[in-house]
């Protein structure tokens, strides 16, 4: 007798054996969780002005920066400064989103608080994307930074573009964002914006970012396959190991929205947080923190006499918060985004030079955005400034309604609004004297103004009536004459030549205006050089009687010598006076 029983037994595994095969064909569809990112339909019109360096701190040029989250989105190159701008832009939110990418460097990305209708400021430094070794896909294997930070890479779980599986050698390239240092508001990813497994907007307070790419030889990108972990070590900073928790939480960065993610947590093993990671970008170790947005302005001076303090950097901590950094506006105004509620903020305050100037404490707060009142700085700090106004107009000598004026430094370039009527105050916090190249700028089709050379600035300054019309010629000739009793409007003339004459061995540089009744010739006699200052007589001839004044040259750049004491070009500026005139003005001239 046949035991039934068994039979259906043996009836189900076969029917078992025959749907788990089906069930093997079938591809195993691994469903993402939604993530809910934050949505405005709030739009501001500001401008967007910055810097992109490299870890020496020198500018990075032709590096490609991307307003993503303008409308539409925008595009730039920085220039040989490494200085981008993007003028008159609608951002969608109260916060800027850009990217930045240069050939050798990890990309890039930043998002900043943004002040409706001001120049908003930002630095970018790009690290160098440097390998730390290769490994075999079959094999994987451990290797370390010279941070300390390691990675531990599976065997047979690295994936191409395309999801296939790659089997050759790869290299890793590795960097590590220190949270103490004191470049992280200009390193980090972003900001310290972040959506939590619950989908909720937090801000967070940073143990340390990893960086992490794989490539092929040929370039190609590579990551983990979905079946398989790596396991990223962080090291901790000494000094914030008592603060350490046991177990945190990891978050990948977001490079398309802009946020940090939170996917899983890390925990302490001695001076080290270890957590596995399911994919490749960048990663970072952090606690939650209830964020609020701050908003205020800062200026030095009394009630009655403020001077804003246009374009210093401003960095934010706490007991429990390492930190966030920023610059003001050319006003003086400031955002903070998702930072710390509860806990008491030192604000510090650095000047140009990066000096600190001063430290305020600010919160605790317990609502989500505050507006704080104006911050005075005390008026006994040693802070410096220079006031330079005039009045801009376009090629029909009509008062220039959209434009910029720019000042042009060493490592940095700072802008300022011209009002509507045409006329600007640029009120220019320094580290003491310094030099720059001003220009106005038309933003409606950015024709500028020549180049004012100034030298040793440590006065205020009227540059009179600019035009930017047309292009920046080769050579030009500013000057500006405040006589008692004549009436000798600042202008610009060119083209201009010099020459260098063979009796006397002068430099001389003659320059005449429409009118052949008025026109000034410049002279000094030593061979220049660049950042050096001689005397010489400049001469004024207006109808009759001539008004001659000593002034002081200053030589801001030469060009290659073509034959002795002839120069390719020079340029420079000069400034003098006596009881009756007080003459300033500037140069860029090519030998006759």
């Amino acid at each position: 007798m046949k035991n039934h029983n068994t039979s259906k037994i043996i009836q189900l595994l076969v029917l078992s054996f025959f749907l788990i095969k089906c069930t093997e064909d079938i591809p195993v569809v691994i469903e993402e969780p939604t993530i809910n990112f934050p949505e405005t339909t709030e739009q501001v019109s500001v401008s967007i002005l910055g810097s992109v360096e490299d870890v020496e701190g020198l500018p990075l040029r032709d590096a490609i920066v991307t307003c993503l989250n303008c409308n539409p989105i925008q595009e730039i190159t920085t220039d040989e400064k490494g200085d981008f701008s993007f003028f008159n832009v609608d951002a969608k939110g109260n916060s800027a989103y850009l990217s930045v990418k240069s050939p050798g460097k990890y990309d890039g990305y930043r998002r900043m608080g943004l002040v409706a209708g001001r120049n908003n400021y930002t630095r970018i430094q790009l690290r160098d994307k440097l390998s730390i070794g290769s490994l075999s896909a079959m094999q994987g294997g451990e290797l370390s930074h010279d941070s300390g930070a390691r990675i531990s890479l599976p065997a047979g779980g690295i994936v191409q573009a395309d999801d296939s599986f790659y089997s050759g050698e790869y290299e890793i390239y590795m960097s590590w964002i220190d949270p103490i240092g004191d470049d992280l508001n200009m390193t980090m990813m972003g900001d310290l914006s972040a959506i939590n497994a619950e989908n909720n907007l937090v801000g967070l307070s940073t143990f340390g970012m990893l960086q992490v790419e794989l490539e092929a030889p040929d370039g190609s990108s590579l990551n983990i396959d979905n079946e398989s972990n790596a396991i990223l070590e962080f090291p901790i900073p000494s000094s914030l190991k008592d603060s350490a928790p046991s177990t945190i939480s990891l978050w990948s960065y977001n490079e398309v929205e802009g946020y940090w993610i939170e996917e899983g947590s890390a925990q302490l093993e001695g001076d080290r947080y270890v957590g596995e990671v399911s994919h490749f970008s960048t990663w970072n170790v952090d606690v939650k923190i209830d964020p609020v947005d701050i908003c205020g302005s800062i200026s030095v001076g009394t009630l009655d006499n403020q001077i804003d303090l246009s374009f210093y950097q401003i960095k934010l901590s706490g007991d429990s918060f390492q930190g966030v950094g920023g610059w003001l506006c050319d006003d003086g105004s400031f955002r903070f985004r998702n930072v710390p509620s509860s806990e008491v903020l030192t604000l510090d305050i650095f000047d140009l030079c990066e000096h600190l100037v001063e430290s305020i404490e600010i919160g605790p707060y317990e609502s989500e955005k505050v507006e704080l009142d104006p911050i005075i700085v005390d008026p006994e700090n040693p802070i410096t400034y220079v006031m330079v106004t005039g009045m801009a107009v376009d090629c029909d000598n009509l008062p220039l309604t959209q434009g910029i004026v720019s000042f042009d430094l060493e490592f940095d370039t700072y802008i300022f609004p011209i009002a509507s009527d045409g006329s600007f105050e640029a009120i220019l916090t320094t580290c003491g004297e310094f030099e720059t190249h001003v220009q106005v700028v038309n933003t409606l089709d950015f024709s500028a103004s020549v180049p004012i050379a100034l030298s040793l600035v440590s006065q205020d300054l009227n540059l009179g009536t600019i035009q930017p019309c047309g292009e920046t010629p080769e050579e030009y000739f500013y000057f500006k004459c405040e006589h008692s009793n004549r009436t000798l409007e600042p202008f610009v003339t060119e083209p201009i030549s010099y020459r260098l004459d063979s009796l006397s061995n002068e430099y001389l540089i003659t320059v005449e205006v429409s009118d052949s009744s008025f026109h000034v010739t410049a002279s000094f006699a030593d061979v220049p050089e660049r950042n050096t200052a001689q005397r010489g007589p400049l001469t004024i001839w207006q109808t009759i009687s001539p008004l001659s004044i000593n002034v002081n040259f200053e030589f801001i750049a030469l060009g290659p010598e073509i034959s002795p004491g002839v120069f390719e070009y020079i340029e420079g500026r000069f400034e003098g006076g006596d009881v009756n005139a007080i003459i300033n003005g500037s140069f860029r001239v090519k030998p006759e």
